[in-house]
């Protein structure tokens, strides 16, 4: 937590503490109100930046008895059996470092993207073994002809990794091709959609699983799930509304909760499709790549001067993540012959800038037996399926 503190207050020292301290002698008047006039911006840019540690400050663990994967485990993941391995989000960041990484071992990676020409970009990247498919998670539509694809069928691994996070100052939801506000339905519910259709075809082979990437942030108790309002449904009134819901608990629009509440959905998704998958013998677990800052990832829709800003301190001050080490975790988590069995479970990059998983608990809402219930039939319903 020490770097954590110095990461804001060094950022602190570079852009929030004005030039008015060395204003002295004549001409000081013109120069103080030349300062004062950018104080209202330099607010505003400081609450956007304090919004982003917020969405990615890595929390402290929960357990100290659970699993740690070192980054030697991590990058020494199964070669064998070769696994077929779906990726959504496979053109940049965590999604292709990671098909890079289980495609050079043999694996074949199918890289959905939202576009084919991302994705034919990331299978070539990846190699001969990988190729390229249209999954656009916020469209329904584009989903359900992806998941009746060739390329959908004899997968081993479905790996649910890709995310939006909108720009923190948004004050007007953004929204799928179904309504649905732009960050649930496409980190959420898109992700849904993809496994209930898929489901069967993970439960033919006992060894299959899934993986979701999720995030500190959905619990309130962590370092960035404490930081501006805390991940919650509430009771799902938003949800139950129907596609035109702003927030999941029928709250004022939000964009840095909606990210939060989108992780919580994660958590509570997989909890439950790995009660489901338990008598099949196939695993569904969540994990977090850490803090990667990366201009084509989580920071694309965020202020470009500040997010650059924010990613140099977080890298200086050793609390970030390189993409290479998220794709390895999520090579990791798709092919590893030690996770054979294991479900239920969440692992955590902590502490940050380790290098390495803890597996421990989630959030108290995470766990709710009931709420992890009530997601899956609202989300069911939410996309055509009940």
């Amino acid at each position: 937590m020490a770097r954590i503190f110095f990461f804001f207050f060094f950022f602190l020292l570079l852009v929030v503490v004005p030039s008015r301290a060395f204003v002295v002698g004549s001409g000081a008047a013109p120069r103080l109100a030349a300062i004062e006039a950018h104080d209202a911006s330099r607010r505003e840019l400081i609450a956007e930046v304090a919004a982003l540690a917020g969405l990615w400050v890595p929390g402290s663990a929960l357990a100290a008895d659970g699993r740690v994967v070192s980054e030697s485990e991590l990058l020494g993941f199964s070669r064998q059996p070769a696994r077929k391995v779906v990726i959504t989000g496979a053109n940049s960041g965590v999604g292709l470092a990671g098909a890079k990484l289980l495609s050079s071992a043999g694996h074949e990676v199918v890289c959905a993207c939202r576009t084919l020409e991302r994705a034919e970009r990331a299978a070539a990247a990846c190699g001969p073994t990988a190729q390229p498919a249209v999954c656009d998670l916020a469209d329904l539509a584009s989903v359900r002809a992806f998941a009746a694809s060739d390329a959908a069928r004899g997968l081993d691994t479905l790996a649910l990794n890709a995310g939006v996070a909108l720009n923190t100052k948004d004050t007007v939801p953004r929204r799928t091709k179904d309504g649905f506000e732009l960050t649930i339905g496409t980190n959420h519910l898109g992700h849904f959609l993809l496994y209930r259709l898929l489901e069967e075809e993970l439960k033919k082979r006992p060894t299959n699983r899934l993986v979701v990437t999720a995030s500190p942030v959905h619990d309130p108790t962590t370092g960035g799930g404490k930081v501006g309002s805390p991940a919650t449904l509430g009771d799902f009134a938003g949800l139950r509304a129907g596609p035109g819901f702003d927030m999941c608990d029928g709250g004022s629009y939000d964009p840095e909760k909606a990210y939060k509440d989108s992780k919580l959905c994660n958590m509570m998704f997989t909890a439950e499709a790995a009660r489901r998958l338990s008598p099949s013998g196939v695993t569904a677990n969540a994990f977090s790549p850490g803090l990667i800052p990366s201009p084509d990832g989580f920071f694309k829709y965020q202020n470009p001067v500040f997010a650059r800003v924010f990613s140099t301190i977080a890298t200086a001050v050793g609390v970030a993540e390189t993409p290479a080490f998220g794709g390895s975790c999520l090579a990791f988590m798709a092919a590893d012959a030690s996770l054979d069995g294991v479900s239920g479970a969440w692992y955590d990059t902590e502490p940050p800038g380790k290098h390495q998983l803890l597996c421990h608990d989630p959030s108290d809402e995470a766990r709710d037996l009931e709420k992890q219930k009530l997601l899956w039939a609202l989300s069911d319903k939410l996309v055509g399926l009940a």
